[in-house]
Protein backbone atom coordinates (compact mmCIF):
# COMPACT_ATOMS: atom_id res chain seq x y z
CA UNK A 1 0.00 0.00 0.00
CA UNK A 2 2.66 2.04 1.13
CA UNK A 3 4.48 1.94 -3.11
CA UNK A 4 1.01 2.44 -3.87
CA UNK A 5 0.30 5.42 -2.14
CA UNK A 6 4.07 7.32 -3.30
CA UNK A 7 3.76 6.46 -7.00
CA UNK A 8 1.09 8.46 -8.58
CA UNK A 9 0.55 10.75 -11.69
CA UNK A 10 2.70 13.93 -11.09
CA UNK A 11 4.96 13.52 -8.92
CA UNK A 12 8.48 12.33 -9.13
CA UNK A 13 10.24 12.56 -5.56
CA UNK A 14 7.58 14.31 -3.75
CA UNK A 15 4.73 16.22 -2.65
CA UNK A 16 1.81 17.41 -0.53
CA UNK A 17 0.47 14.92 -1.47
CA UNK A 18 2.28 12.24 -0.88
CA UNK A 19 5.51 13.00 1.72
CA UNK A 20 5.04 16.56 2.54
CA UNK A 21 3.73 18.40 5.25
CA UNK A 22 4.06 21.42 6.99
CA UNK A 23 5.54 19.80 9.68
CA UNK A 24 8.34 18.41 7.91
CA UNK A 25 8.99 21.57 5.42
CA UNK A 26 12.53 21.68 6.64
CA UNK A 27 13.35 19.08 5.06
CA UNK A 28 11.53 18.97 1.88
CA UNK A 29 14.73 18.82 -0.19
CA UNK A 30 16.24 15.68 0.89
CA UNK A 31 12.44 13.87 0.30
CA UNK A 32 12.75 11.65 -2.54
CA UNK A 33 10.49 8.69 -2.05
CA UNK A 34 12.25 6.49 -5.36
CA UNK A 35 15.28 6.65 -3.61
CA UNK A 36 13.53 3.91 -0.75
CA UNK A 37 11.42 2.19 -3.60
CA UNK A 38 13.62 -0.78 -3.68
CA UNK A 39 13.23 -1.36 0.31
CA UNK A 40 10.05 -1.11 0.00
CA UNK A 41 9.85 -3.79 -2.69
CA UNK A 42 11.69 -5.72 -0.83
CA UNK A 43 10.09 -5.84 2.30
CA UNK A 44 6.72 -5.81 0.23
CA UNK A 45 8.25 -9.58 -1.31
CA UNK A 46 9.63 -10.75 2.36
CA UNK A 47 7.03 -12.59 4.75
CA UNK A 48 6.33 -10.53 8.04
CA UNK A 49 8.81 -11.67 10.65
CA UNK A 50 8.76 -11.45 14.53
CA UNK A 51 11.18 -8.67 16.20
CA UNK A 52 12.13 -7.99 19.22
CA UNK A 53 9.49 -5.19 20.19
CA UNK A 54 6.66 -7.89 20.39
CA UNK A 55 4.88 -6.17 23.45
CA UNK A 56 4.99 -2.52 21.94
CA UNK A 57 1.52 -1.14 22.81
CA UNK A 58 0.10 1.79 20.19
CA UNK A 59 -2.75 2.72 22.51
CA UNK A 60 -1.19 4.96 24.80
CA UNK A 61 -0.18 7.10 21.42
CA UNK A 62 -2.87 6.30 19.27
CA UNK A 63 -4.79 8.05 22.49
CA UNK A 64 -2.44 10.96 22.31
CA UNK A 65 -3.12 11.56 18.75
CA UNK A 66 -6.63 11.21 18.96
CA UNK A 67 -6.39 13.53 21.92
CA UNK A 68 -4.57 16.42 19.40
CA UNK A 69 -0.94 15.33 21.33
CA UNK A 70 2.64 14.67 19.97
CA UNK A 71 3.20 11.96 22.44
CA UNK A 72 1.89 10.25 25.42
CA UNK A 73 3.93 12.43 27.70
CA UNK A 74 2.27 15.62 26.23
CA UNK A 75 -1.09 13.89 27.23
CA UNK A 76 -0.15 13.41 30.57
CA UNK A 77 0.44 16.96 30.79
CA UNK A 78 -2.92 17.88 28.79
CA UNK A 79 -5.07 15.61 31.66
CA UNK A 80 -2.67 17.88 34.22
CA UNK A 81 -3.34 21.17 32.49
CA UNK A 82 -7.19 20.31 32.65
CA UNK A 83 -7.30 18.62 36.30
CA UNK A 84 -6.71 22.47 37.16
CA UNK A 85 -8.63 24.31 34.89
CA UNK A 86 -5.41 25.68 32.63
CA UNK A 87 -7.30 26.14 29.32
CA UNK A 88 -4.72 25.71 26.52
CA UNK A 89 -4.39 25.32 22.79
CA UNK A 90 -1.99 22.53 21.26
CA UNK A 91 0.22 22.09 18.88
CA UNK A 92 0.71 25.52 17.93
CA UNK A 93 3.16 26.99 15.45
CA UNK A 94 5.21 30.00 17.21
CA UNK A 95 7.25 32.83 15.62
CA UNK A 96 9.73 35.13 17.41
CA UNK A 97 8.62 37.83 15.04
CA UNK A 98 4.97 39.27 15.06
CA UNK A 99 3.17 38.49 11.41
CA UNK A 100 6.92 36.32 10.92
CA UNK A 101 7.29 32.92 9.65
CA UNK A 102 7.11 30.06 12.81
CA UNK A 103 10.03 28.58 13.43
CA UNK A 104 8.88 25.95 16.14
CA UNK A 105 5.33 24.15 17.21
CA UNK A 106 5.02 24.09 20.90
CA UNK A 107 3.22 21.33 22.45
CA UNK A 108 1.00 24.23 24.30
CA UNK A 109 0.27 27.60 23.96
CA UNK A 110 -1.47 28.93 27.43
CA UNK A 111 -4.86 30.40 26.04
CA UNK A 112 -4.61 33.94 25.83
CA UNK A 113 -1.17 34.31 26.26
CA UNK A 114 2.64 34.53 25.06
CA UNK A 115 3.20 31.29 26.99
CA UNK A 116 4.73 28.78 25.29
CA UNK A 117 4.72 25.38 26.79
CA UNK A 118 7.64 22.38 25.83
CA UNK A 119 7.22 19.07 26.64
CA UNK A 120 10.34 17.12 26.38
CA UNK A 121 11.26 13.26 26.42
CA UNK A 122 14.44 12.01 26.82
CA UNK A 123 14.44 9.83 23.89
CA UNK A 124 14.21 12.60 21.45
CA UNK A 125 15.26 15.74 23.35
CA UNK A 126 19.43 14.81 23.65
CA UNK A 127 22.56 16.36 21.92
CA UNK A 128 22.11 18.49 18.84
CA UNK A 129 18.64 18.33 18.90
CA UNK A 130 18.63 19.65 22.31
CA UNK A 131 21.15 22.08 21.30
CA UNK A 132 18.57 23.17 18.52
CA UNK A 133 15.60 23.50 20.86
CA UNK A 134 17.23 25.92 22.66
CA UNK A 135 18.05 28.20 19.80
CA UNK A 136 14.86 27.97 19.10
CA UNK A 137 13.67 28.65 22.15
CA UNK A 138 15.99 31.45 23.05
CA UNK A 139 15.00 33.26 19.89
CA UNK A 140 11.22 32.91 20.78
CA UNK A 141 12.13 34.25 24.17
CA UNK A 142 13.79 37.38 22.60
CA UNK A 143 11.94 38.14 19.89
CA UNK A 144 9.08 41.00 19.00
CA UNK A 145 6.85 38.61 20.19
CA UNK A 146 8.51 38.06 23.96
CA UNK A 147 7.29 34.63 24.51
CA UNK A 148 7.75 32.86 27.75
CA UNK A 149 8.83 29.68 27.28
CA UNK A 150 8.72 26.54 29.65
CA UNK A 151 9.86 23.29 29.34
CA UNK A 152 8.58 20.45 31.45
CA UNK A 153 9.46 16.89 31.68
CA UNK A 154 8.73 13.12 32.71
CA UNK A 155 10.09 14.26 36.22
CA UNK A 156 8.04 17.57 36.11
CA UNK A 157 4.94 14.98 36.89
CA UNK A 158 6.49 13.75 40.19
CA UNK A 159 5.35 17.69 41.47
CA UNK A 160 2.33 18.37 39.33
CA UNK A 161 1.77 21.04 42.12
CA UNK A 162 4.98 23.12 40.76
CA UNK A 163 3.99 22.76 37.22
CA UNK A 164 0.89 24.40 37.59
CA UNK A 165 2.14 26.91 39.47
CA UNK A 166 4.75 27.68 37.43
CA UNK A 167 2.05 28.43 35.07
CA UNK A 168 -0.11 30.30 36.34
CA UNK A 169 2.29 33.13 37.40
Amino acid sequence: RTIEHLDHKDCETACYRCLKTYHNQRYHEHLRWPLVLPDLEQLAADAPTKTGQQNYDPKPWLEAYDAGCGSPLELKFLRLFEQHGIAVDKQVAVAPEPGGAAISVADFVLTGTKKAIYIDGAAFHRGDRLRRDRIIREKLAGGGMAWEVLVFGRRDLDRPEGVVAKIRR
